[in-house]
């Protein structure tokens, strides 16, 4: 249990983080390609050398890796511009609350015990996140301005979902030793850091944007709990004691906790009844969920 606890505080140090960016006025999509250059240096310090090598490029973990490296990057911008757009705790709710794809694919293709606690949790999550991400709306505004409040949670939502459910399916199907499981999470880590390198470099030629040393600091901040974020999930999805189906739920209700008691207490976000009650469905979920797994 002790790395699924490491995972939900390092999540929710990620979730939180973004707030602060743009108080200090971050460049995110800077610190984001730098987070990933500094997740590839983590872990090959803390694997102990560079595990990519002419040899890894022919394993059948390598192209799921470049496509987790793409969903990586482009996810991770989703949830800053989220963040920054609609408050942190609506952003975690979609994003945490994306479990119920992973769960839905171990109860189809993994044939994980399912019954009807299970099934219950997952339709209360999807009905968590559409009252989660509800905002009250001027009418006479709504026509001028898009309402990101709504569509973004949803976006945010589906792809999170793909994310967790690509690393179960990897991490089952491909990474039968932890060398392999470093060596697949610094190739999907480098694999973002070079398409955001290469997007990064030419705007710096087109004076787009300009380097600034507080932008790279903030990628290191990032990086370092982000590459063990994702290091110490993939080792508790390898713990016998949870089925996938329940370490993911109990993860992300666990990090949705933290994010969304900082959001409340510490940022002063202000939350519609309709948003605190997805909340209150959120814990039931999870709950569901993981007492539909105890007892299945």
């Amino acid at each position: 249990m002790i790395f699924l606890l490491l995972s939900i505080l390092f999540n929710a140090y990620l979730g939180i983080i973004f707030a602060y960016f743009n108080r200090f006025k971050i460049d995110t999509f800077q610190a984001i390609v730098f987070n990933y250059i500094t997740c590839v240096i983590t872990g090959s310090f803390a694997l102990g050398y560079f595990p990519i090598n002419t040899t890894t490029l022919s394993t059948p973990w390598f192209k799921w890796s470049i496509l987790m490296g793409i969903l990586f990057i482009s996810v991770f911008n989703l949830i800053a511009f989220s963040s920054q757009k609609t408050g942190i705790t609506i952003t975690q709710t979609a994003n945490r609350l994306s479990l119920v794809i992973p769960v839905a694919i171990s109860f189809l293709i993994y044939l994980e015990p399912i019954n009807t606690l299970k099934v219950l949790g997952i339709v209360l999550a999807i009905v968590a996140v559409l009252f989660s991400s509800k905002q009250n709306i001027d009418p006479l505004t709504q026509s001028k301005n898009f309402n990101w409040g709504m569509v973004l949670p949803i976006i945010l939502f589906i792809s999170s979902g793909i994310i967790d459910a690509m690393t179960k399916y990897v991490e089952m199907t491909f990474l039968h030793t932890e060398q392999m499981s470093n060596a697949y999470l610094i190739a999907g880590f480098g694999t973002a850091a070079l398409f955001g390198s290469v997007a990064l470099i030419f705007q710096y030629i087109t004076g787009k944007r300009k380097f600034q040393f507080k932008f790279l600091l903030s990628g290191i901040i990032l990086g370092i709990p982000n590459y063990f974020s994702i290091f110490f999930l993939i080792k508790a999805l390898k713990n016998p004691d949870l089925n996938s189906s329940a370490t993911i739920p109990i993860n992300n209700i666990g990090v949705l906790f933290v994010v969304s008691l900082f959001g409340i207490f510490v940022f002063k976000e202000k939350l519609t009844k309709i948003n605190y009650v997805g909340l209150i469905i959120s814990l039931l979920a999870i709950l569901l969920i993981y007492l539909g797994d105890k007892f299945s």
